[in-house]
């Protein structure tokens, strides 16, 4: 086998490799990784905010059923600053509402660019 089979064979297993992992990103980024309906019960503990303190520490405020805590998370440890905060009621209290669908947009995109191509077509027609 010729050396350039070779290295095409390895860019192109290193080509999928990171396509898979360009998928993976972009699934958890959307929310696919954390789904709430996903293991089949609500979850009892979410972060609500973050804020970036300086460059090594944050601020954090999670929520645990209904108490907040404030909490500041740095290389060093984490720094509990407010417990028990009262917590405002959740906007996921309805069971039925869904996740918003990041590619709810493309449906329309997908219209208007089926419709540009009759109008072509059309226009070539005529």
């Amino acid at each position: 086998m010729p050396a350039s089979e070779i290295l095409r064979i390895v860019f192109g297993f290193i080509a999928v490799i990171g396509m898979i992992g360009a998928c993976a990103y972009a699934a958890r980024k959307a929310g696919f990784a954390s789904l709430p309906g996903a293991s089949g019960k609500k979850r009892r503990l979410a972060v609500s905010e973050t804020l970036p303190l300086d460059a090594r520490r944050r601020l954090a405020l999670v929520r645990c059923d209904d108490a907040e805590y404030l909490v500041i998370l740095g290389p060093s440890g984490e720094t509990l600053v407010a417990g028990g905060l009262e917590a405002p009621p959740r906007e996921d209290a309805s069971p039925a509402q869904q996740p918003a669908n990041p590619f709810a947009g493309f449906g329309s995109f997908a219209e208007k660019f089926r419709q540009a191509g009759l109008a072509q077509e059309n226009k070539d027609a005529a």
